[in-house]
């Protein structure tokens, strides 16, 4: 009787200690297992974040550019009265001489870990740390960019978006965000870090909008609506196609006004006053 029990003891541990570490990549070097455990809260569990893909829950960078990698760690800690939100947590590692130290972390309530990763968003050849949380489907989701500076991280913006892709752009990551308006239209901007702040860029926009083109142009194919028209005449003016933007307000406000939808309307006539404003700044 005893050894089923100490059995049962050793399968429940084992259990629960795959538990813990269920997310880590099995070539994730041993030693950073046993280096993680010193840090994370006891009642957390190791979770790799959906984007980038195939991305893990430990991930190492040399911010300092010191010859010794950092090492990041993402967790949840999950709630106790499910559904309830989570605790999604960020941990930075240090190594100072021979002892690893925890030198930042933030946790974040929310209902999943959309993005933890890298990318020179600055441009100054040293990558920031991207770390993104779900809000909710309708809020979408949340992203934060720290900079490495002295001896910790410094959020330096913070994006909502709904969908996100990073573009390289000469030697720094540009932001293409996608903010949902209704249904499943978006707002699209192309965002790039002047110095002090993301802002948008006009060219690097046109450059992308062939994909938010696709888009829409898939959308309107199976259904011809409104919405569709408006949020891609937005990404017209924005991309500085001023005829095509013309077109799809005119489509677009023709379906509202059949609608009889005259707030709609009216939005139409915000786009076509933007558009009159581009047309005499082109001149």
């Amino acid at each position: 009787m005893k050894k089923i029990i100490l059995l049962f003891i050793l399968i429940f541990g084992i259990l629960n200690l795959s538990q813990i570490f269920v997310y880590a990549d099995s070539e994730q070097n041993k030693e950073f297992i046993q280096i993680v455990k010193e840090f994370i809260p006891s009642n957390s569990l190791l979770v790799s974040p959906e984007n980038p893909l195939s991305t893990q829950p430990i991930q190492q960078y040399d911010f300092n550019q010191d010859g010794q990698k950092e090492i990041i760690i993402t967790y949840e800690i999950k709630a106790k009265d499910q559904p309830s939100p989570s605790q999604y947590g960020v941990i930075l590692l240090k190594k100072e001489q021979k002892s690893w130290i925890k030198i930042w972390e933030t946790e974040r309530e929310a209902v999943g870990l959309h993005f933890s990763g890298f990318a020179d968003i600055t441009g100054d050849g040293i990558n920031e740390y991207l770390f993104g949380w779900t809000i909710g489907a309708s809020a979408g989701n949340q992203l934060e960019i720290f900079k490495w500076t002295d001896r910790s991280f410094k959020m330096i913006a913070k994006v909502p978006y709904h969908k996100l892709d990073l573009l390289n752009e000469n030697k720094k990551v540009a932001l293409a965000v996608w903010q949902r308006y209704i249904a499943d239209t978006y707002f699209v901007d192309v965002l790039t870090w002047n110095g002090e702040k993301l802002i948008l860029n006009a060219e690097l926009y046109s450059r992308y909008y062939p994909k938010i083109k696709r888009f829409f142009d898939a959308k309107i194919s199976k259904m011809d609506a409104w919405f569709y028209w408006y949020c891609l005449a937005d990404a017209q003016l924005k991309a500085n196609l001023l005829d095509e933007a013309s077109d799809s307000i005119q489509k677009g406000s023709m379906l509202a006004k059949k609608l009889s939808m005259p707030d709609v309307i009216q939005n139409f006539k915000e786009l076509s006053k933007r558009l009159k404003e581009k047309k005499i700044s082109h001149r």
